[in-house]
């Protein structure tokens, strides 16, 4: 920009009025310009601005420390922030092209669902839309919302944990609203060239067929929400490695676990499934139909209790199930009986539950923890290897949050991880333990300087996953240190050196890095509201139990407000 020169002499001076906007209508543009071409017009319509984004922040919750309290604020504006910008490409990233991701789809809903949840209906449903029928999903997200294409270049990558989070999205949704109806809605499956989970590519498939999954006959084939779900589930259950726990493929929710392809395993994900599965139960249980309506080629997946033990047969199944939807499938559907559904998904989620109690539990002789991963040669990752306590942050969320683990079992994980993986100056619980080695049998992690990045650092969202697990099982002491820690860290600006809100993770100097590319805010303000102060939906009614602590009456007294169901509700 560029304005005339001009002379002032002493006590003269003058104004600029400089306007930027957006519109998607240019005709509308010079009446909008003339809304604000005086000072006075522009003066009178700031406070108008300020006030629009003050409301997107609709919840309230209080410990009488104003300072903490005005801090918590942008954490709620945080995912409102990266729905504007993507969650990379900015200046202090180091790679992308803006955007969001699949997780991101589902978790910015979570904050959504607390503070706006008027559009998050159409958004689950419109989102089920790039699951295919072989329980993967698209991984390139359109401009528009439902929007899927292509994976870029006929890449084939699976992400394995991509599948477990649209039913914690969805069932948060049931919680808070009460509209099992939302699971009985049609949505269409996305269709590429990458069939049978990233293995293989369908031939027949060109790009001018389009990205829906049809039927034989050319018809776009649509199943209910319901049906995605069980899909993207029941697939994940069969697709499992040597040591029968699911297969990592090219990464779980670390992204930089990402080269143990072929003989990597994720624990940590097998536990999150068993709870989607346990999850699915109880919906089935609410929802109250006799019957479910899916189609004819999902019922291949159920049954099977009699090879539970045996990877091969499950992967045989899974093969045999992908072979009748790999480029087109029947179009027919069938009456499930619900009880006799319900039935078999528990018989699924006990036994991996089980399973990974009795092969997955390390020690170090003074107290234990999850074995979360197998590397790329089929070799477990955690536990005291060549003398070195090796511990993961991950491994242990999944196990507590869903109930894999016993409550002494979760205790000890907590010693542990206060032992091997806390360290208060850089923000709290670090990613994982030194291992000492560029193993990079598992994935470009060990290639960072240990803690920088996904070696070691301090990263937010597991942090307070791992804060959320800890309360949903009893352990809001514990809960509350990784939270508490993780938020004075970013408050200290003179060490974090950040934008107010969560960053992706903190470094070895405790810098915080990356302030949009997480869902950590999301996941704490869920945590905070949800299980700190305790209001909640459970299945559309209101619930309220508190698990604060003392030390969290900053100003002797605390409140909590938010939207539910159309009212204000909370507590002060």
């Amino acid at each position: 920009m560029a304005f005339d020169a001009v002379t002032l002499a002493p006590g003269e001076s003058t104004q600029y009025v400089v306007r930027f906007g957006l519109t998607q209508e240019a005709g509308t543009l010079p009446a909008l310009m003339n809304v604000l071409d005086t000072p006075v017009k522009g003066g009178s319509r700031t406070g108008e601005v300020r006030q629009h984004w003050q409301k997107l922040v609709n919840v309230e919750f209080a410990t009488g420390d104003s300072v903490r309290d005005n801090y918590l604020k942008w954490v709620c504006f945080q995912p409102i922030l990266r729905r504007i910008f993507g969650c990379s490409f900015l200046p202090y990233h180091d790679y992308g092209k803006g955007g969001r991701g699949w997780r991101d789809l589902w978790q910015d809903c979570l904050a959504l669902l607390i503070m706006d949840p008027g559009d998050v209906r159409g958004m689950i449903v419109d989102n089920y839309g790039g699951v295919r029928m072989d329980g993967t999903n698209a991984t390139i997200i359109g401009e528009k919302q439902g929007e899927f294409v292509a994976d870029r270049n006929n890449i084939t990558r699976v992400w394995m944990d991509h599948a477990f989070w649209p039913l914690v999205t969805t069932e948060f949704y049931l919680n808070q609203t009460g509209d099992f109806s939302v699971l009985l809605e049609k949505a269409p499956y996305f269709k590429d060239r990458q069939i049978r989970r990233g293995m293989a590519h369908d031939d027949m498939w060109q790009p001018a067929d389009g990205s829906r999954q049809r039927t034989a006959d050319g018809t776009v084939y649509e199943g209910t929400v319901l049906e995605h779900i069980l899909l993207e589930n029941l697939c994940a259950f069969y697709d499992v490695g040597a040591h029968n726990e699911l297969r990592l493929h090219n990464a779980d929710w670390n992204d930089a676990l990402d080269m143990a392809a072929d003989k990597g395993e994720s624990v940590a994900f097998t536990n999150a499934y068993a709870g989607n599965l346990h999850g699915l139960v109880k919906i089935l249980q609410k929802l109250g139909a006799e019957k479910i309506t899916v189609a004819q080629e999902l019922t291949a997946l159920l049954g099977h209790d009699d090879i539970f033990d045996d990877p091969t047969a499950k992967n045989d199944i899974l093969s045999r199930y992908e072979a009748t939807c790999a480029h087109a499938n029947s179009g027919r559907t069938v009456e499930l009986d619900t009880a006799a559904l319900m039935t078999d998904l528990t018989a699924k989620a006990n036994w991996m539950q089980c399973h990974v109690r009795e092969t997955e539990w390390v020690t170090d002789g003074k107290s234990g923890w999850l074995n979360g991963y197998y590397d790329n040669h089929g070799q477990p990752v955690e536990g005291v290897v060549n003398d070195l306590p090796r511990m993961m942050l991950p491994s242990q969320v999944f196990g507590i949050m869903y109930g894999t683990t016993t409550a002494e079992q979760t205790a000890e994980i907590c010693r542990s991880a206060d032992r091997y993986l806390f360290e208060e100056k850089i923000g709290g619980y670090r990613l994982n333990t030194n291992f000492k080695e560029k193993k990079l049998d598992l994935g470009r992690m060990f290639g960072f300087a240990y803690g920088e990045k996904e070696n070691g650092a301090v990263f937010s969202h597991m942090t307070v996953m791992y804060a959320n697990a800890l309360y949903q099982r009893g352990f809001a002491k514990e809960g509350a240190k990784a939270l508490d820690t993780l938020l004075n860290t970013a408050m200290d600006f003179a060490v974090s050196k950040m934008y107010p809100g969560l960053p992706e993770y903190f470094n070895n100097d405790g810098r915080g890095l990356y302030p949009y590319l997480t869902g950590a805010a999301s996941w704490y303000m869920l945590t905070e509201i949800c299980w700190v102060y305790g209001v909640r939906g459970e299945w559309g009614d209101l619930v309220i139990a508190p698990a604060l602590q003392k030390a969290q009456f900053g100003g002797g007294s605390v409140s909590v407000t938010l939207p539910l169901r159309g009212a204000r509700c909370g507590y002060a």
